[in-house]
């Protein structure tokens, strides 16, 4: 078969022919091809002579079939994440690494200041239900509730460590002496920020800011558990003199 015969077939099968019509650097010359120009009419061919052998058209190259792709794999089922848990509430005992976090409000009986850990740092002030229990508290040593003071420790965006903050509270309670009086102090805080303030134990006497102190149970432990905390804290206070003015 010639190449023009063979570029008809494949073009009839749809097969794009090609032939360089210029001389390509390097390559063999390629045949000259009486090959219509596609600008031009093209007149059909005349029909071979019947008693020509009929040449079998080259078999046409079949395109490789494409691989099978494999079924798409299912992703792995992922289990849905578990809740987070809820926040606790901020607490007033020292985080490690952090310094110390937290709020007291401070009134004054007649002679005695009674300083109260809040159970929430970030409150405006004590719970519903830890305000009636300072009352009743302030109320032994004859005094009402009137608007509080409050120490609020770290005391700038900076955290405060246990030294600075017992030594910035005990300034804090000769400042309330001088200014308003007072001669005994009388803390409600829990126990990991008694011991951390102070370096004893609770419901032991000790001095701050110059004035004899007493460390009792919180507020809140008082109310979780009374027969426990409320038992041990007036114990201590009458053993110690802290039971009135």
């Amino acid at each position: 078969m010639n190449e023009a015969q063979r570029q008809s077939y494949l073009k009839a099968l749809g097969l794009t022919p090609w032939v360089a019509r210029g001389p390509l650097p390097g390559a063999a010359p390629s045949p000259l091809l009486d090959w219509p120009d596609p600008d031009e009419d093209v007149q059909p061919a005349a029909p071979e002579p019947a008693t020509a052998r009929p040449v079998e058209p080259a078999p046409a190259e079949t395109p490789a079939p494409e691989a099978r792709q494999a079924p798409p794999v299912p992703p792995e089922r992922v289990a849905p994440p578990e809740p987070a848990e809820p926040e606790a509430r901020p607490s007033p005992s020292p985080r490690q690494g952090q310094g110390l976090t937290f709020t007291l409000e401070a009134h004054l009986g007649s002679n005695t200041w009674l300083l109260c850990a809040q159970e929430d740092s970030q409150a405006p002030g004590l719970g519903r239900f830890e305000a009636p229990l300072m009352a009743n508290l302030l109320a032994l040593f004859q005094g009402r509730p009137k608007r509080p003071r409050r120490f609020f420790c770290p005391l700038t965006e900076q955290p405060m460590q246990a030294e600075e903050a017992s030594q910035a509270l005990s300034a804090f309670v000769t400042g309330l002496c001088e200014q308003a009086g007072g001669e005994r102090v009388l803390l409600c805080l829990p126990e990991s920020l008694g011991e951390a303030l102070f370096g004893q134990p609770r419901y032991q006497p000790f001095e701050l800011g110059g004035r004899p102190a007493l460390v009792i149970s919180s507020l809140a432990e008082m109310l979780a558990e009374p027969g426990i905390h409320k038992k041990a804290s007036w114990q201590a206070m009458q053993e110690h003199g802290f039971h009135g003015d």
